[in-house]
């Protein structure tokens, strides 16, 4: 809302009427302050969620009316079977959003591993960025030195698909500042970086391992942009014993520790959530991932400490 102060002059004859008009407006101050927080509470839902939730509870109540009917003479088998899929799906997508079913954590092996992770952002084959999003084939390079703790976090609901639902482990930043640099046309661009998180799951030697990092107040190269509150994902494997490791011709395992047989995949790909829309009603369908580019593990470079 916009403030106006009305300056009156100093007279005995309109004393009252300016308490009154202070008084009114520190009324519509509050009122204001008021519709502000609720506003931002509105924005802050999980849209997604909710909007799944109902479409869920509509699929278990006509469930009620079309479950009976299979014994009928004309059953509704198509109407039946969706919307025991939705019921199964919203149900699923529910209990992990709000953290009371997790997939099993298979990343013990890398806990406490410092690397350099190199960001490489820039158009890749099949992207579905817009056309005019890192046409010009400019690249983004951003070397971050991080390390995987074993420290919890509690993303709060809905939590992170990527990650499979709420909770996950601590990604520390352990850059200068916390921040990442990258020269430019201007020279050295210096860009902040937020600590993420990270889960691995999978089964036997071979796991998923899937990290964030979050950039406030994004990063450009010409064309080639992180949005400002961006959150990149990284998606890559890592093994329990990178010895036994079956690769593709081409992959490399970097080594979390002299001392340890775990490793993780050299290579692996950055993508960034799309606003949703009607195209996944609203994030009820799950997120849109955008492939931004590809990033690669290395050890720790100490000239960014």
């Amino acid at each position: 809302a916009v403030s106006t102060t009305t300056f009156y002059p100093r007279s005995s004859s309109n004393l009252k009427e300016r308490k009154i008009i202070s008084y009114m407006s520190s009324n519509d101050n509050n009122n204001d302050n008021l519709i502000q927080k609720g506003s931002n509470f509105l924005q802050k839902l999980p849209g997604g969620s909710i909007l799944l939730l109902l479409i869920g509870l509509r699929s278990l109540f006509q469930l009620f009316d079309e479950v009976p009917d299979l014994l009928s003479d004309d059953p509704n088998l198509i109407g039946t079977a969706f919307d025991v899929f939705f019921v199964v799906y919203t149900a699923q997508n529910i209990l992990q959003q709000t953290g009371l079913v997790q997939e099993q954590f298979s990343g013990e092996d890398i806990e406490g591993t410092e690397c350099c992770v190199t960001l490489n952002v820039g158009r890749e084959k099949g992207t579905l960025m817009e056309r005019n999003w890192a046409a010009s084939g400019n690249r983004l390079l951003l070397p971050i030195n991080i390390r995987f703790t074993e420290e919890d976090v509690d993303l709060g609901f809905p939590g992170e698909e990527a990650l499979g639902g709420r909770y996950c482990k601590k990604v520390v930043v352990l850059n200068n500042n916390s921040e990442a640099t990258f020269v430019g046309p201007k020279g050295e661009s210096a860009v902040p970086v937020v600590n993420g998180g990270w889960i691995s799951t999978g089964e036997e030697n071979e796991s998923k391992l899937r990290f964030f990092l979050d950039f406030p107040n994004g990063a450009f190269r010409n064309d080639v942009i992180i949005p400002p509150r961006g959150r990149v994902f990284f998606s890559g494997v890592c093994f329990t014993d990178r010895s036994s490791a079956k690769l593709e011709a081409g992959e490399v395992i970097f080594s979390t520790a002299s001392d340890s047989k775990a490793g993780i995949l050299q290579d692996g790909a950055l993508t960034m959530k799309k606003k949703n829309g009607v195209r996944n009603l609203f994030g009820a369908l799950g997120n849109i991932n955008l492939f931004i580019g590809k990033y690669t593990i290395g050890s720790i470079k100490t000239q960014l400490l």
